[in-house]
């Protein structure tokens, strides 16, 4: 794909309407709306794409975001491995569930793409730029500040020092949260401990057959949890997520740490037995965190630089893609509409709830999964009132249930807790799973 020929980088640029930190999926496609709509929007990205980036397994219902701002035939045509369901398993497989998109509540949810993050990121990097947004790569903020009613935002780019000013800024900068950290803003306590995952890409994995050789599979052991997502056709991500400062032995490496979880689970010893590394070990750790608030003083907070809670339903990307649309589409009415200084209040808290709604009720299945009772209801699916359909509904990413789906959800969550003083479904045995107790 041909880039577009970008602007010299010089010590002082002219004002921009928006100028977004971070070309990540949530930087990009506000980028892309922005321009689309006639808004000067200009991308400052820290690093050159494309590069390694975590967080491969897409949802579903953030392909409308996709279609919306237009680059969903190159996405299609990308040759990205087709994602029809999720698989959530024990250590040994001796129980699995398969929640099939297309059986879900919701109608049109029933595929979306395993991706390359390099590549998927660089597709709509670039797709931003084709739409007439202006992108620097390689550009850092170094500063932000508030002045005369604008941001003043200086970047440097090798070795130079640029200096910006906006209207409004579009906080996408993911963990770095630039804008956050400048603005000290306010951060919810999460009921969450410190985790910690360890990953890498590898060749030779085993996978299923058939359709089902595109799922992610999420095993769950006593104390940890594994993802797999084929990336390629020769390709897959394996990540091992555990509680941090718990699970590493004393000078024990990230490699070692990560093959050692491997043992623990006959069916991944089994399917990684001929697999070989493509990188290097990463980890990431201390990632769930949420501001309180997502929007002030004209800046909106998107994807992970607004929250991130856990990666174990793949919803980052899908939260990323939405929240980049929804900041674009609210910051495009402040400028064509000026807002009085209640409406601007107002829209940073319809922007908040909108988000964290989502984020809510996908943290309703992640706090059931956590949970070794409600897991052990998630892993014993009934017909009953079409529940595993809702739940199938929300693991898409329909995370604007109707009132069907809601319902459902609650039940789903009473359930669990009945399960804590009576066995509904079959117990788990964590240390061993194979060892389950027959239903009472």
């Amino acid at each position: 794909m041909t880039s577009l020929a970008l602007p010299v980088f010089t010590p002082v640029y002219p004002h921009h309407k928006v100028v977004i930190i971070g070309g990540g999926p949530a930087g990009s496609v506000a980028a892309s709306r922005l321009a689309q709509k006639g808004i000067d929007a200009l991308v400052l990205e820290r690093e050159k794409f494309p590069r390694f980036h975590i967080g491969e397994s897409l949802l579903p219902n953030g392909n409308h975001v996709l279609k919306t701002i237009g680059v969903w035939d190159k996405i299609t045509s990308a040759g990205f491995i087709e994602k029809r369901g999720a698989q959530f398993t024990l250590a040994d497989r001796s129980r699995t569930v398969r929640n099939v998109f297309a059986q879900g509540w919701i109608p049109g949810l029933d595929m979306t793409y395993q991706v390359e993050r390099a590549r998927f990121d660089d597709i709509l990097l670039r797709h931003a730029q084709q739409s007439g947004a202006q992108v620097q790569e390689e550009s850092r903020v170094t500063r932000v500040s508030r002045t005369s009613g604008h941001w003043r935002i200086e970047a440097e780019h090798q070795g130079q020092t640029a200096t910006f000013t906006a209207d409004w800024v579009i906080d996408a900068s993911g963990r770095h949260c630039v804008m956050g950290r400048a603005m000290k803003m306010e951060k919810s306590p999460l009921p969450y401990p410190g985790r910690m995952a360890v990953f890498n890409h590898f060749e030779h994995v085993v996978r299923d057959r058939g359709e089902a050789a595109g799922d992610i599979i999420v095993m769950r052991l006593s104390d940890a949890w594994f993802w797999a997502i084929p990336i390629s056709p020769t390709v897959t991500s394996v990540g091992v997520v555990l509680q941090k400062n718990s699970g590493r032995h004393t000078g024990e490496s990230w490699e070692s740490l990560f093959w050692r979880k491997v043992n623990e689970s006959p069916f991944l010893s089994n399917a990684m037995a001929h697999a070989t590394a493509v990188g290097e070990y990463r980890i990431e750790s201390d990632y769930s965190f949420s501001h309180t608030d997502f929007g002030r003083d004209r800046c909106l907070l998107a994807g992970d630089a607004a929250s991130f809670i856990d990666p174990v339903f793949s919803s980052g990307v899908y939260l990323a893609l939405e929240s980049g649309l929804l900041a674009a589409d609210e910051i495009a009415d402040a400028l064509t509409s000026p807002k009085s200084a209640r409406a601007e209040a107002k829209l940073y808290a319809r922007y908040t709830n909108a988000m964290k709604n989502r984020i809510g009720y996908m943290r309703q299945l992640i706090d059931a999964y956590y949970d070794d009772e409600a897991c052990e209801v998630f892993m014993s699916p009934r017909p009953t009132l079409r529940l595993p359909q809702a739940i199938n509904s929300i693991l898409a990413g329909g995370l604007t249930p109707s009132f069907a789906v809601r319902w459902r959800l609650w039940l789903f969550k009473q359930i669990c807790a009945l399960q804590k003083r009576r066995v509904l479904v079959p117990k788990i045995n964590w240390q061993s799973p194979s060892e389950s107790t027959p239903e009472k």
